[in-house]
This record gives C-alpha cells, structure tokens and sequence, in this order.
C-alpha cells in the first residue's frame, strides 16, 4: 500500500514537472517571438504572440489541477508540500511573464504606426538589448529550475541589477530623443512601456529563481532585492 502512494505521488510530480517545463518552454518562446517582432516591425508575428497568451493562460491551469489533484488525494510531508507550492507559485510567474510579453506585441504596431521611417531606431535599439537580457534572465531561471540547481539561481538572482541599471539608462536616451525629436514623442512613449516591460520580466524571472532555491534548499535568499528605478527622479533637460 504505502508503495502504490509514493508511487501514485511521484507520477503526479511527474507530470507536474512535464507541465511547468511545457509551459516555462512556450512562454520562453512568446517572449523571444515578442522581442523580435519588436524589433523587427513585424505586426504578423506581434499578432501571433498576441494569440499564443490564451494558450500560456490554458498551461497555467494545468499545473494549478494538478497540484490540486495531489493536494486533494495525500497529506504531503514538508519538502513534497514546498515542492507542489512552487510549481504553482512559479506558473503564475511565467504567466505573468507571458501577458508582458503580449503586451510588448500589441505597442510594436503601434510603434511602427506612429514612427514608419523609424527614426527612432536609436532608442530601439538599447530597448531590444534590454528585452534580451530579460530573456536571458527567464532562460537562466529556468535552466537552475529544471537542473535543480540553487547556485544557477542564485546567479540569476544577483543579476537583478544589471536590467535594472540598464532600465534607468534607456529611459535617459528615450528622453533625450523625445527632447531633440518632438515628433517622436508618442513612439518614445511606446517604447518607454515596452522598456518597463522588460524591467519587469526581468523581476519576475528573478522571483522564479528565488522559488526554485526555496524549492530546494529550504532557505529564503537573504536581503531583500532594493529596486534600482529611479527614473521618477530624471527630468527632461530643456531644449
């Protein structure tokens, strides 16, 4: 008896960790896809992100029925417990991830509609290196998710920084175009959303690593992260 429920228990965590490494591959690929259809201009491949996010949200309830069913069915001793925790507590983070990147798809035709001779290119160009460190950071955290790996991530964690450091540098130059090309004022606003986007999937691919350490060693990352955004401070310089 006691057989067929460490059994019937390792088959639900089985396929609890099918679904989150299903989803965590096809949101990963959202967000690539959002990327370069930001950079690209390519309102196809935008509407495809766009209409991909029904399909992110359809995993997230997967893993949460799941952790449900088993939950349900055993009284799960303290590591299993915490393990089933962060499955469902890590889709909602990819989840989130997923809606950023939808949302990145919808500016990037606005972008191009507002500037079609892309005259904005040079603060495009820093918002695309910011939006592949943030998938960088995501692909981090899943690589020490499915490695089981805490020192990976804690590696993504203590790389908070730098997006956030990188945020704050974009916003100025996307303040400085809209200083010296007022025409551009409303494709630099789209772009700034779409920087804060990246910001903030950067943070939420953080929040994963902190899971997936917890996940394995039982321990909360000491320090809470001190967010680095200060471009509520940064005026405009006049013109």
């Amino acid at each position: 008896m006691a057989f067929r429920i460490l059994r019937s228990t390792a088959a639900h965590f089985e396929r609890i960790d099918i679904a989150i490494a299903t989803m965590g591959g096809y949101v990963e690929q959202q967000l690539r896809d959002a990327i370069s259809a930001f950079e690209r201009r390519d309102e196809q491949l935008a509407r495809t992100v766009r209409d991909r996010d029904v399909e992110t949200d359809a995993r997230e309830r997967v893993v949460e029925r799941e952790v449900m069913t088993l939950l349900e069915q055993r009284r799960l001793p303290p590591d299993e417990l915490r393990r089933a925790m962060t499955a469902v507590k890590i889709a909602a983070e990819m989840e989130r991830i997923g809606d950023l990147a939808k949302n990145t798809a919808k500016r990037s035709p606005l972008i191009a509609r507002e500037d079609p001779g892309a005259a904005s290119q040079a603060a495009l160009s820093p918002v695309v290196r910011m939006g592949n460190i943030a998938l960088r950071q995501f692909s981090g955290s899943l690589d020490a998710l499915f490695r089981s790996d805490p020192q990976a991530a804690r590696a993504v964690r203590n790389g908070d920084d730098r997006i956030d450091d990188l945020y704050n540098s974009v916003f100025r130059e996307i303040l400085g175009v809209m200083t010296e090309q007022p025409a551009l004022v409303s494709a630099c606003t789209q772009l700034v959303f779409v920087a804060k986007n990246f910001e903030r999937i950067g943070d939420h691919a953080t929040n994963i690593a902190e899971r997936v350490h917890f996940s394995l060693t039982g321990e909360e990352l000491a320090n809470e992260r001190v967010k680095k955004d200060v471009t509520g401070t940064i005026a405009v310089a006049p013109h």
